[in-house]
Order: C-alpha cells, then sequence, then structure tokens
C-alpha cells in the first residue's frame, strides 16, 4: 500500500477509454471548476484498487478498481494526474486530481498497480493453460495415477 495526500477536482465523462486528449480536456475543463467543490483525501494505491479516502472524516469516497482504470496522463502542468476509468459498457469517466507539487510520483505508484496487476493476470492465465492439458494417455500415465491413490 501507498498513501497519498491529493484533491480531488473531479470527474467528467469522456468519449474514449484512452488518450492523453481525454485527459488532458478533463483537466482542463474541471481546473476551472468551484474550489469549493474539491475534496482533499488520502489516495491508498493497492495492487487491486486505488481508494479516495475523505481527509476530514476519513469515509470512502470511492474505490476504483485497477483493473478498469485504461489510461492515466500527467497534466501539462505536471501538478494534475487523470485517469479514466471504465463506468460501464462503453461508458467512461476521467478522475482528476491536483497536488501542490508533482503528481509523478502518484502516477508511477499507479502505473506500478497496474503493472502487478497485469502480471497476476499472465501468470493466472499461464495456470490455466497449466490445468486445462490433458494427462497423456497409456500405461505410464495409468501406473502414475495408481501410484498417487
Amino acid at each position: 500500500k501507498q498513501w497519498y495526500q491529493r484533491r480531488v477536482r473531479g470527474y467528467i465523462r469522456v468519449e474514449k477509454e484512452k488518450g492523453t486528449d481525454m485527459v488532458q480536456h478533463a483537466i482542463e475543463k474541471l481546473r476551472n471548476s468551484n474550489q469549493s467543490n474539491w475534496e482533499s483525501v488520502t489516495m491508498e494505491v493497492q495492487v487491486s484498487t486505488v481508494n479516495l479516502i475523505k481527509t476530514a472524516d476519513r469515509t470512502l469516497l470511492a474505490e476504483h478498481r485497477v483493473r478498469f482504470i485504461s489510461f492515466m496522463a500527467l497534466g501539462n502542468d505536471e501538478s494534475f494526474l487523470g485517469y479514466i476509468v471504465h463506468g460501464g459498457p462503453k461508458i467512461f469517466y476521467c478522475h482528476v486530481f491536483q497536488n501542490d507539487g508533482s503528481c509523478a510520483e502518484l502516477a508511477r505508484a499507479i502505473q506500478d498497480a497496474c503493472t502487478v496487476r497485469y502480471q497476476l493476470l499472465l501468470a493466472k492465465q499461464e495456470e490455466m493453460k497449466r490445468l486445462e492439458k490433458p494427462e497423456p494417455q497409456g500405461i505410464f500415465s495409468f501406473l502414475r495415477r495408481k501410484l498417487k491413490h
């Protein structure tokens, strides 16, 4: 787990599941939004989720499953970060965050979580393939099965 203090600028629906242009558009739109709507959060980055926890009362504001994060980019101003989350069939939302300094460290943590999640998926697929292979037939496999019991 890694923890980061950030401000949630909000989220907007975007047309596509990926693209720097989608994230930049969301950042620019939310950057100029009403500051009273910004929420101070602790972002808990784990292999399976990114949790947004309200700093004021420690309640869970949102839980984003890493498997549904399809794209992420820093803003032209690196104090902003946006990532796109699948919200359903052909529904995508870009969530935007801000930090007083750079959001690059947060971006690396989310990227690392996505990489680990992908590696776990590949390992699970390999395991499934291995389990699906039929056992060879013949006298040796018959003897092997008998010797196991």
